[in-house]
């Protein structure tokens, strides 16, 4: 099984860079697929042992919900799954491409005021459907419904996340409104569609994600060597010497009590010699 795996995952490198995490997290905790599917029970989100055991292989991508499921029965984070899933999702076999190259993904998750490229766009889409609970497409439907229509065709919505056709502004806006995005920030996923537009007819390109993101990390590190030299060197109202060497403490004398004029020994006259 190990070398099948092996095999499969150099035919897809994100595929198997998932199949390969989740093993090394079953190892790690030293469950078994039975222990597996009883923790799974118990925290509430029920997975099959024959679907777990599927789930490392490699053969094909797990969906959400099993692929959650699996990392926190082990103890993972699901973060990292959360990262890995939406990478292999994105090069599920026989799936339609749209654009060119693969989706950078931060480690600080995906600003939508970095996004210039459809495939960047269609990420954080699909991050957002994850922390949403990964509804079903009827439920986001049925959450669009206006007047007894929706706004939001579970038809529609499977080709934009499959990434079959293009994402026009009110099925943008209706989703991430099914979503649970606040009104306020509607805003952002427009202006993000819009630059993505505006960049695939040709205009202007804007600032790459990876300028904006190296000039971003320049700048902490500038800042963190500053905070540095400010904890290690003296301060400036201290010159160096006062701290390597003590300035001498200048001691004055006080002078002996006066003694009163009735308490003096009476003095003897000189004696004259002849």
């Amino acid at each position: 099984m190990g070398r099948l795996n092996s095999a499969l995952a150099e035919q897809n490198t994100e595929i198997g860079a998932l199949a390969r995490w989740l093993r090394k997290l079953r190892e790690g905790s030293g469950l078994t697929y039975s222990q597996m599917a009883h923790k799974t029970i118990e925290l509430a989100l029920p997975v099959s042992l024959a679907t777990l055991s599927r789930a490392d292989e490699g053969r094909t991508v797990p969906t959400w919900p099993v692929t959650e499921a699996y990392t926190r029965a082990c103890g993972g984070s699901v973060r990292t799954a959360e990262r890995l899933w939406l990478r292999a999702d994105a090069n599920r076999p026989g799936r339609k491409k749209r654009g060119q190259g693969t989706v950078a993904v931060p480690t600080s998750g995906q600003a939508l005021r970095f996004i210039t490229e459809c495939s960047e766009l269609h990420f954080a889409m699909k991050r957002l459907w994850l922390h949403a609970g990964s509804p079903s497409l009827r439920e986001l439907e049925t959450r669009a419904m206006r007047d007894g229509v929706s706004r939001l065709p579970k038809s529609t919505l499977h080709g934009v996340l499959a990434g079959e056709r293009d994402c026009t502004e009110r099925i943008l806006v209706e989703f991430v409104r099914a979503c649970g995005v606040a009104p306020e920030k509607e805003a952002e996923w427009v202006e993000a569609l819009r630059r993505v537009n505006t960049y695939q007819r040709g205009g202007r390109a804007p600032v790459s994600v990876e300028r904006r993101l190296a000039e971003a990390e320049a700048e902490i590190l500038r800042l963190r060597e500053s905070i540095g030299r400010g904890a290690d060197e003296p301060s400036v109202r201290e010159p160096a010497t006062a701290v390597d060497t003590p300035v001498p403490v200048r001691r004055w004398r006080s002078r002996p009590p006066a003694v009163p004029q009735q308490a003096r020994p009476p003095q003897r006259p000189a004696e004259r010699t002849p």
